[in-house]
């Protein structure tokens, strides 16, 4: 008899915006509405409004010192305890490094096999209603080993997937699709976290560990149609969504 995911492990990877502006890319073009505390109070309000969030649990994986994390709009979350919110600090100082102890982390954590893991950067917006979307995926039925709730703008109009196919599916109340790859912020079964751990943190960048995981190992990853969360890049979008108005939400 088949097990279903009973909660989500948030591993929010997040680092003090100084350090974002020079240790990772400072070259991304952001939106107008952009920020980073936008996204962070985004993903609070989109778990605690869905039915399901009471399953959702949010570790903040904070790549600094505590001095940096004192006067880190994070930390006003943080010391409000109705949120539940858990910490991890890391040294990592590079996207990658953080990456990669962040998965020693969520394999190290107790969490069930069939419960999720979602590695998570901060500059991610969501949708309302991702959560029980999420639930609903992996229970129905499909083989599903990656999720990405990302639907990536450039697999529409990039020349080197001009001729790329995928796989259309459904669930209780979204459809799917089969993609190639993905960026670094995704879910999957802990069980899942175990058996590829060993290709996750070989140092490689997402889109070469993705294609050995897919192409080579034969694991499927979907994402949906239309877009559950974008990479709040500018021209980048998770395409049909007001985005905007999400983020204007998050204040609201």
């Amino acid at each position: 008899m088949q097990n279903f995911a009973k909660q989500i492990s948030i591993f929010y990877r997040h680092v003090h915006i100084k350090a974002d502006n020079t240790s990772r890319d400072p070259n991304k073009i952001r939106p107008e509405w952009f920020s980073h505390e936008i996204c962070f109070r985004n993903l609070l309000d989109t778990v605690k409004s869905d039915k399901l969030g009471h399953r959702v649990k949010i570790i903040i994986v904070y790549d600094g010192v505590i001095d940096d994390f004192t006067a880190d709009f994070m930390a006003n979350y943080y010391a409000d305890q109705s949120l539940g919110l858990n910490i991890q600090f890391i040294k990592g100082g590079s996207d990658l490094n953080s990456f990669l102890i962040t998965l020693g982390l969520a394999k190290s954590t107790k969490i069930n096999d069939d419960d999720l893991v979602y590695f998570l950067e901060n500059d991610y917006l969501h949708q309302y209603g991702w959560v029980t979307k999420v639930f609903e995926l992996f229970e129905s039925g499909y083989q599903v080993d990656y999720v990405s709730l990302y639907d990536h703008r450039d697999k529409y109009h990039y020349p080197m997937y001009q001729d790329l196919t995928a796989k259309l599916v459904y669930s209780q109340s979204h459809h799917w699709r089969t993609s190639p790859s993905t960026c670094a912020s995704f879910m999957l079964m802990q069980k899942t976290l175990d058996q590829d751990y060993e290709i996750l943190s070989s140092g490689v960048t997402d889109f070469y560990f993705f294609s050995k995981l897919i192409g080579e190992k034969g694991r499927i990853l979907l994402t949906p149609l239309p877009g559950l969360a974008t990479h709040s890049m500018e021209g980048y979008l998770s395409p049909t969504i007001d985005w905007q108005q999400i983020a204007q939400k998050a204040y609201g």
